[in-house]
């Protein structure tokens, strides 16, 4: 029973997270790119603010609401993927770094292990960090 509710919930976040990376560059194609810096910097930053909810609901053990916040993050993740195109290749390293933990994270939370968890999240708030140094230093 634990082992196919911790499968359905890898392959829904596998979808999930297929879907936001997918989807998102699509939607936001339009934008012209001279709102691309900050657009980039906002989608980093929301990407931050919603990585720390999700940190304060695992540290609360609420892992649901974590991994509702995870996936929220993939989704910002996504669009800042394409927000940020213009940036130096460190900042697009560190959006897939911050994805992959995001994922990481939200499968911990999936098989209810916050301490897992906690350490991915921890993880994905310092590549975002990081990139956010980059970008308002670049100032491109």
């Amino acid at each position: 029973m634990t082992r196919s509710r911790l499968a359905a919930g890898i392959v829904a976040v596998a979808i999930a997270t297929g879907a936001a990376l997918a989807i998102a560059p699509a939607a936001q194609a339009a934008a012209p790119p001279a709102l691309r810096v900050p657009t980039c910097a906002a989608e980093l930053a929301a990407a931050l603010d919603s990585n720390a909810a999700a940190i304060d609901a695992d540290i609360a053990g609420d892992t649901v609401g974590a991994r509702a916040h995870n996936l929220d993050t993939l989704v910002i993740l996504a669009g800042a993927r394409h927000d940020c195109t213009c940036q130096p290749p460190r900042v697009r390293a560190d959006i897939i770094a911050a994805a992959t933990d995001s994922v990481h994270a939200a499968v911990s939370n999936s098989a209810d292990d916050s301490a897992a968890a906690l350490d991915s999240e921890d993880a994905v708030a310092a590549a975002l960090t990081d990139a956010l140094q980059i970008v308002w230093y670049a100032g491109v």
